[in-house]
């Protein structure tokens, strides 16, 4: 299962990378809207959306990614409220709702949590990939490596060290150590990105880097532990069985979800500064 779940990744890597540096906006745009179409499918496997619900969530949810994607380089700039507030609304669910519905186990009813929360998520975070990437390629690799360096640093350090379950009624397979190993490997990552890129180096003291590192962290656990509970309240262990030793798009792209809204907030917020 380890070997096959290294080389799917590896396989996952490259295309990513290739696609980044290479696709033009319009097909990278297309790209998004693909993988996205893919998981609202899965999403409503999850929660008991029929085929209707679904055609309905992937249209609002591919519309606004392809109005972004095929807008000329600036033109999006020019609507910071309309990102900023779907930055904001994504990362208030995430920092707030999300936590609050992992505390209680709210159960997945009604129009707020299965259809609205459903486009938010993908809307915002398709946007963040759109935007990170038209900002520069490397800085969309750099977030991707991020949420991916959590979710390794975390599998091994709970296989190897993981006694004290995270959240044993949702997952029991996380533990604090594997929390305490994402935030290592985080850690590390975001102070070798601080130390190699000088644009970095100059305009973010340490400690910040560090506090960044902790709020990622945070946010990937609970993209990861909101879809954990979400399989949980299906009865299913994957969210699909697309991607081979990884399950469906939506174990993959999990933690993304949560962390791309708020890495795309950042950015806006230094663009709208200079």
């Amino acid at each position: 299962m380890l070997q096959q779940r290294i080389i799917t990744a590896l396989i996952l890597g490259a295309g990513v990378i290739l696609s980044i540096y290479f696709m033009p906006d319009w097909l990278w745009g297309a790209l998004v809207s693909a993988v996205i179409v893919l998981a609202v499918s899965e999403w409503c496997a999850l929660v008991k959306i029929g085929r209707p619900g679904q055609v309905l969530l992937s249209l609002l949810s591919v519309i606004p990614l392809m109005f972004v994607a095929v807008q000329p380089a600036g033109a999006v700039e020019d609507l910071p409220f309309m990102l900023g507030a779907v930055y904001l609304i994504a990362a208030s669910f995430w920092l707030l709702s999300v936590p609050t519905f992992l505390h209680f186990r709210i159960e997945p009813v009604g129009w707020y949590w299965r259809y609205f929360a459903a486009v938010l998520m993908m809307v915002s975070s398709g946007m963040a990939l759109i935007e990170l990437r038209r900002e520069d390629p490397s800085l969309l690799l750099a977030a991707l490596l991020l949420v991916c360096t959590a979710d390794i640093s975390a599998f091994f350090a709970g296989r190897r060290f993981g006694k004290h379950k995270l959240a044993p009624e949702i997952s029991p397979g996380k533990t604090w150590e594997g929390v305490a190993g994402a935030v290592l490997g985080v850690t590390a990552f975001c102070l070798l990105l601080w130390s190699l890129v000088p644009a970095i180096h100059s305009a973010i003291h340490p400690a910040l880097v560090v506090l960044l590192a902790l709020v990622g962290v945070t946010l990937c656990v609970v993209g990861d532990l909101y879809e954990s509970l979400l399989k949980r309240e299906a009865g299913v262990k994957d969210s699909g069985t697309l991607l081979p030793g990884h399950g469906g798009v939506l174990d993959r792209i999990d933690a993304m979800l949560a962390f791309l809204p708020c890495a795309g907030a950042v950015l806006l917020f230094v663009q709208m500064m200079r």
